[in-house]
């Protein structure tokens, strides 16, 4: 498997006798046979959508603003995480609106809990954004600034809390829940979901590229062949480009893996951002990106909500043509237009995106040097059956040394190391 995302939809796990009951699935065990059902399909859910578009911004805006109020429903101080991009700060700005609207009786008055991540000095920063958010719904964030002396701290444990292994450190999510713990605020609004689900993963001036690989991809999924043709296409390059360490080459990449939703007859109207976005939620980016965010914020006993995930709105926006998520090359355009008035005007209309990771660049270039070497030596032989150590050792030196490590060289090595961190605690 050379997409880290194909694997969290499917059933399979990092250990071989342990299988994962997929999205949407329920079993019933009687008299120790089991039986596994789907309960719920998305397409089975999809409503009318209203006729014009002005109307379909209104609608969209009270399905959103209603999954907030609903969500604020606690006996315990509640939160927010904000990164200062849009999803996160419309749900704090949305929430400041729901207490200026009316509160209800089950509603936490303890709302006014804003954690951002900070990096000094690192191009992900998006500190002064998340700010300019926190200000304008009126809240006094607490800002936890994470910098390179952060990089070793806590890692076994988080690596260990993760229980899986990833393209990248969760250390800006764990931490910053366990700041929510330390701080009584049991409960977070966050603003997972809505990349998937309204085509956010687009980088500046790549308009053209974005629709291309949407045409693409929401055709080739739905043909397993084609799959494999391009698994093979994207392990050429990873080859090309010195990062692909597997043993046995073309040989090592298996057949596709069954994923969540796959064989799903989408509608026959839906355009090709329609059709990867549903890949997107349901199969492959976001159920992997919920299990990172799972996973750290119950090692801390933080509950997370997330707004944007509310059945009404994903089916709802899901129903909705392309040209209501894009335009004008900006993505998410029916919720920044129900949001106008309601939110910061740059946030509303920034086309910036940002991920939220730990600038691991960086981090590999200095403070984990001593860490990724420490690894290296470490004697796993079944990583070794696995893996041609050698050659992921000549290349991790290589960058460290030229410090030439980049978000690229990130997302390809560093599941190496997290696997055999994990193996060799197996």
């Amino acid at each position: 498997m050379v997409d880290a995302f194909g694997i969290e939809g499917s059933e399979r796990t990092l250990y071989r006798e342990v299988r994962r009951l997929q999205a949407g699935q329920f079993m019933w065990v009687r008299d120790s046979r089991q039986t596994i059902r789907r309960w719920w399909a998305t397409l089975d859910h999809l409503p009318e959508i209203p006729r014009t578009e002005q109307q379909r911004v209104e609608h969209f805006g009270e399905l959103f603003r209603d999954a907030v109020a609903l969500r604020m429903r606690s006996d315990v101080p509640i939160g927010t995480c904000l990164s200062g991009g849009f999803d996160s700060s419309a749900v704090i700005c949305a929430m400041s609106a729901h207490e200026s609207e009316g509160m209800g009786p089950r509603d936490s008055k303890a709302w006014r809990h804003a954690f951002i991540a900070a990096f000094p000095g690192a191009a992900n920063d998006e500190r002064p954004m998340a700010e300019q958010a926190a200000a304008w719904a009126g809240v006094n964030p607490t800002v936890l600034e994470i910098g390179r002396a952060e990089a070793l701290n806590e890692l076994d444990r988080m690596l260990a809390d993760s229980d899986d292994v990833y393209i990248s450190l969760p250390n800006a999510v764990w931490l910053l829940y366990r700041e929510l713990r330390r701080q009584k605020v049991l409960v977070s609004l966050d603003g997972h979901g809505a990349d998937e689900l309204m085509g956010a993963y687009l980088a500046e001036d790549d308009a053209r590229g974005f629709l291309l690989r949407n045409l693409l991809a929401g055709r080739i999924f739905e043909l397993s062949a084609a799959r494999r043709v391009l698994d093979r296409a994207r392990l050429a390059m990873i080859n090309r480009r010195g990062y692909y360490f597997l043993r046995g080459g073309a040989r090592a990449v298996p057949a596709p893996l069954a994923l969540t939703g796959e064989h799903d007859i989408l509608p026959r109207e839906w355009g090709g951002l329609n059709r990867r976005l549903y890949r997107m939620f349901h199969s492959t980016v976001l159920p992997t990106i919920l299990r990172n965010f799972d996973r750290a914020s119950m090692a801390h006993g933080v509950e997370v909500r997330m707004p944007f995930m509310d059945w009404r709105l994903v089916t709802y926006t899901m129903a909705l043509p392309d040209a209501s998520k894009m335009a004008d090359g900006q993505t998410k355009v029916i919720a920044r237009r129900a949001m106008e008035g309601r939110m910061p005007e740059q946030i509303r209309t920034g086309r910036r995106k940002v991920g939220f990771n730990s600038p691991m660049p960086e981090w590999l270039n200095g403070p984990l040097a001593g860490w990724t070497r420490a690894r290296l030596d470490e004697r796993v032989p079944v990583f070794s059956e696995l893996v041609d150590e050698s050659g992921l050792r000549n290349m991790v030196c290589h960058l460290t040394k030229a410090k030439a490590w980049d978000w690229e060289a990130v997302g390809r090595i560093w599941p190496y190391l997290n696997m055999k961190w994990t193996m060799a605690r197996l």
